[in-house]
């Protein structure tokens, strides 16, 4: 197996981190016409955390609903340590909401937070805003209801070099402002074995 290093990573800055979340918003304010349409942001922690908080400020969305899942490797699995709370606020029963994740892969994490709104609020329409997505993946997800994303990565370097330029593909593995190359590196890596 590959094992990844920091030469295979693309450091994003503060400036460009800003922009996508502008694009995130005007791809959700194009969609629904106004961002007076999503009623409560998802945060879908760790990531999720720092890019449905800016989008709540940005968009003025006030309820926030927090939810985080563990990906654990070996044996590989999904634990859900943060449960759905109650919105203490009143958002319409059919409500808007963004789940908000950094960068999306496979989407399986995406896929479990979004089931797990829909059983706590059965009538919400969930729509994952994510700041990158991987090149190759997903196009829909099961109880998504809609996808934006800032930008596409080729973080799995499945794209040739001409597709990369096509699709003005983020090169290599994206480490965000926050994060810390040799932590991100050591996820991925644990994946591989």
């Amino acid at each position: 197996m590959n094992k990844y290093t920091e030469k295979d990573t693309n450091q994003m800055s503060w400036h460009e981190f800003d922009q996508l979340i502008d694009v995130l918003i005007q791809k959700i304010t194009d969609h629904f016409g106004s961002t007076d349409k999503v009623h409560v942001i998802s945060q879908l922690h760790r990531t999720g955390g720092i890019v449905g908080s800016v989008l709540a400020i940005k968009m003025e969305v006030v309820p926030l609903l927090p939810v985080q899942f563990k990906y654990s490797y070996n044996p590989t699995e999904i634990t859900q340590i943060i449960s759905v709370s109650d919105i203490l606020v009143d958002v319409p029963e059919e409500m808007n909401v963004i789940l908000a994740e950094g960068n999306t892969s496979s989407g399986s994490i995406a896929k479990r937070a979004a089931k797990a709104i829909k059983e706590k609020y059965p009538k919400a329409k969930v729509y994952l805003a994510t700041l990158s997505k991987v090149y190759g993946g997903f196009e829909t997800l099961e109880d998504i209801d809609g996808i934006f994303y800032g930008t596409m990565t080729n973080e799995n370097f499945k794209a040739t070099p001409e597709e990369a330029k096509e699709l003005g593909l983020r090169d290599g593995i994206t480490i965000f402002p926050w994060e810390k190359a040799e932590n991100e590196l050591a996820d991925i890596n644990a994946i591989e074995e």
